[in-house]
């Protein structure tokens, strides 16, 4: 699942800067997508998506089942965070998939924006509408 561009497209053109791969934690390739019992990209794992080296900006990925298509076998697919609790992959649960690769285009977004004409053709795609930071004082069963 990925996401990250804004419905307008002024704002996706304003953050277009790219920033530098993470180091790997593990060894980089699909050869190595699980190493010593340690899946590279679990079930709720998230990362910055990118295209190739150093490629990476405003958009997220978080993988929907273990060791997803993408897993993690890149220097831009390193994971840096994970969900947690049941609530949390619960909502996951609940993303709308359905149209695949057959959704808006990275470049429609970018360059449009989504108009009216893209929230009708692509009526049930899901959005963020906010996000905040969790107060990591917090205790792990809160979330």
């Amino acid at each position: 699942c990925q996401f990250g561009l804004s419905s307008d497209a002024s704002l996706s053109k304003l953050f277009k800067k790219s920033i530098q791969d993470d180091k790997n934690w593990l060894p980089e390739g699909p050869a190595h997508r699980e190493h010593e019992g340690v899946k590279r990209f679990a079930k709720g794992y998230i990362a910055y998506a990118g295209g190739g080296k150093n490629s990476r900006n405003k958009q997220l990925i978080i993988s929907l089942t273990d060791v997803g298509a993408l897993a993690g076998g890149s220097p831009w697919e390193v994971p840096f965070g994970e969900l947690v609790g049941k609530h949390s992959f619960e909502t996951l649960g609940k993303i709308y998939t359905g149209y695949g690769e057959n959704g808006p285009t990275q470049g429609q977004l970018i360059a449009e924006g989504m108009d009216e004409h893209m929230r009708t053709a692509f009526h049930r795609l899901d959005y963020l509408k906010s996000c905040h930071i969790a107060d990591r004082r917090m205790q792990p069963e809160k979330f």
